[in-house]
């Protein structure tokens, strides 16, 4: 037995400028970007994939997000706090038995310090670029999200944390980025981009974000999930599209 169920969490959107997600492409196009998390019901327990924006920012965005409150203005509402979203599904907080983060931006891990009870799996790299970033990229990692008496496990590269659930290490946007691949009981097979392929259309035209730390890592890695969704036959998800977050059915109801 691995992966029962799985669960899209809304989070909120992002105002965000199109170029940032597509290398020097329409630049000055702001678009409505999704945010959400994703609840695996698994046979070993609830496993959280990122835990979206932080729900501060309803009531007080300054404090929250600092300057990114401005730059790329969050629409939150208090349902779209991840607490609220497992709430609806009979889940408290502590329920969850593991968190898997995709990489550490601020969008990403919003709730992490409700999360102190169960090891929080990220790659050793991403963990230590987070808390030494090179100064411009430092912005999206934000301390008030990631110092918070956390477990954090590490990871180096792919493996399998649970039954029907892998980890894929997919760098490029950040360095230790990584992707999820999922396998249901039922026979479904997904795979959970992130921010390796924000949009689809990077995926289809292999085109790297601006806000990157490797451009050159980014495309290897959307070659990659490419090959993989083939070899395996599972749907890719990505991060931040508003058609492709339209097309999935929401939590309460199942994937």
């Amino acid at each position: 037995m691995g992966v029962e169920k799985i669960f899209i969490l809304p989070g909120g959107f992002l105002d965000i400028d199109r170029s940032i997600f597509l290398s020097a492409m329409d630049m000055g196009q702001i678009i409505k970007a999704p945010v959400y998390s994703i609840l695996l019901q698994t046979s070993e327990g609830p496993i959280l994939i990122d835990t979206g924006l932080n729900p501060d920012g309803v009531k007080d965005p300054e404090h929250a997000w600092g300057a990114r409150a401005r730059l790329v203005p969050p629409k939150m509402t208090a349902a779209d706090d991840v607490r609220q979203r497992l709430q609806e599904l009979g889940l408290a907080m502590t329920d969850i038995r593991m968190v898997i983060l995709t990489h550490l931006h601020w969008d990403h891990t919003g709730t992490l310090r409700f999360f102190r009870h169960c090891p929080i799996v990220v790659q050793r790299e991403e963990h230590r670029f987070a808390f030494n970033p090179d100064p411009f990229l430092a912005a999206p990692y934000m301390a008030n999200h990631l110092d918070a008496g956390l477990q954090y496990q590490f990871v180096d590269g792919d493996c399998q944390v649970a039954p029907g659930v892998s980890l894929i290490k997919t760098p490029g946007h950040t360095p230790g980025h990584q992707s999820v691949a999922v396998s249901t009981d039922a026979g479904a097979r997904h795979i959970f981009a992130g921010d390796a392929a924000p949009l689809m259309v990077n995926l289809r035209g292999k085109i790297p974000l601006s806000n990157t730390y490797s451009a050159r890592q980014c495309v290897d890695s959307l070659h990659r999930l490419d090959h993989l969704a083939q070899m395996l036959q599972a749907r890719i998800h990505p991060s931040h599209d508003l058609e492709a977050y339209q097309s999935l059915n929401k939590s309460p109801l199942p994937l």
